[in-house]
């Protein structure tokens, strides 16, 4: 049975912003959207929509600990994972605007480090050759990182990953990172600078700018911003970005005084804690009367998970929606900035266009020319992919989310720009199929309204 929250449906505040009175014409778009949580695939979930910057939808529903009963809220603590990139993208660009980089800028100026790097070469056999390692052929750039085409990539997350099964291929390529991602979980990396250092050892799996290959960049982005602040990143994160938007429950850990959500995963096999029969949710973290891993993270990730679990950065619908108001409102919101308009726009921009007119195909996210990056996550094109799940074919449509089915969408949608946020708690992730189809549902509402 769906939990309904005491208050009246839609309405409250979200990101500093109070919602208007629901029309009845937005009825029909909130049964579509509890759809997951009826089904019993997701726990429960919290969803807002902004139309023109006012908040017209706020939607909470079900349970961020099923067992205890406890609601889920637009204050409910979640893992954002890959959505702690976008919040790093913003700080990078907060050190381009102080002069302390540059796009173009070699990392190894910064990350000595990095100083030419090496390449793995790939056998006939598709597989990586370890015993023939060839020099790079250009240093990797700050821009490289940020559109993923450093030429690093990432190890696998085991309970991440779920059941999926990888190939032999996969394996082989993910196995450069594997001894990392357990000397994490051991607890044998002190901080994200140790980490950093050691991934500097590693090969590259592709020339950078040649190929996108998402991974840990944005890591390195994060220990870059250590060295040019002189801060830690949760701190430099936290007074430049959280406490001036207002962001007070966003962190690394997960503080005393807040109660976080339970992560769950959709599942049937018994590996995973099902019964082998049937579909349900099975806690993932905390454990029945253990501890989460987010009480003591073990290294706080920019890119949104260095271990087999955790990293990443927690959240909750009405911080993350601060942020998300600033960067798509020309970097303030709430009377405060935290970007120049410059650097609001360019966050916003298609950086992969800016690699250069020489750039591979493969260097675009999927190889696909409808598809870009900006800082805050992909970008569709004219000519976008239209397959269902993540993507509409919609050009300007900005789009992101994370490993446990948070997930964001900006629509410029000509001139009266709609921001759609859906957070649960539930793994494997969501195929995008849920927050496309709000995005759909709200296009279809506000032009009916005219």
């Amino acid at each position: 049975m769906v939990l309904r929250r005491p208050s009246k449906p839609g309405e409250g505040s979200v990101g500093g912003l109070t919602a208007v009175p629901m029309a009845e014409s937005w009825r029909g778009l909130r049964k579509r959207l509890q759809k997951p949580v009826a089904k019993g695939q997701w726990p429960g979930l919290a969803a807002c929509v902004f139309v023109s910057k006012s908040l017209r939808l706020v939607e909470e529903i079900g349970y961020a600990d099923l067992e205890a009963k406890s609601p889920m809220t637009r204050k409910t603590l979640m893992r954002i994972y890959s959505m702690t990139k976008c919040i790093v993208a913003a700080a990078v660009m907060q050190l381009l605007e102080a002069g302390h980089l540059d796009l173009d800028d070699e990392l190894a100026k910064h990350l000595p480090n990095f100083q030419n790097p090496k390449v793995v070469t790939e056998g006939d056999d598709g597989m990586p050759n370890f015993s023939r390692l060839t020099p790079s052929r250009r240093p990797i750039l700050i821009r490289h990182l940020l559109t993923h085409t450093s030429g690093i990539s990432c190890g696998l997350a085991p309970t991440l990953d779920g059941p999926r099964q990888r190939t032999a291929r996969e394996r082989a390529w993910a196995g450069i990172y594997m001894p990392l991602v357990n000397r994490v979980d051991r607890g044998e990396v002190k901080d994200l600078a140790q980490w950093v250092n050691e991934l500097a050892q590693l090969p590259l799996i592709s020339h950078p700018g040649t190929h996108y290959s998402y991974g840990y960049s944005y890591d390195i982005l994060g220990h870059l911003i250590e060295v040019k602040s002189g801060k830690k990143l949760e701190s430099y994160l936290h007074d430049h970005i959280l406490k001036p938007l207002g962001m007070c429950d966003t962190s690394f850990q997960v503080p005393c005084s807040k109660r976080l959500s339970v992560l769950y995963r959709y599942t049937k096999s018994r590996l995973w804690g099902s019964d082998g029969r049937r579909f349900r949710l099975v806690r993932v973290d905390p454990k029945k009367g253990a501890q989460s891993r987010w009480a003591k993270c073990l290294v706080p990730s920019a890119g949104g998970g260095l271990s087999s679990l955790e990293g990443g950065l927690l959240s909750t619908m009405d911080d993350y929606a601060k942020f998300l108001l600033a960067v798509t409102s020309g970097g303030q919101h709430g009377g405060v900035r935290i970007l120049s308009e410059k650097s609001a726009e360019m966050m916003m921009s298609d950086l992969s266009s800016l690699l250069g007119s020489r750039v591979p195909s493969s260097a675009r996210p999927y190889d696909d020319a409808g598809l870009g990056l900006s800082g805050i996550g992909e970008l569709q094109r004219r000519g976008a992919p239209s397959w269902g799940g993540w993507f509409d074919g919609v050009p300007g449509v900005r789009q992101w989310g994370g490993a446990a089915s948070c997930a964001f969408k900006f629509d410029p949608n000509k001139g009266q720009p709609i921001l759609v946020m859906v957070m649960t708690q539930a793994l494997p992730q969501d195929d995008g199929t849920t927050i496309t189809t709000l995005l759909k549902d709200v296009r279809e509402v506000i032009h009916a309204e005219k």
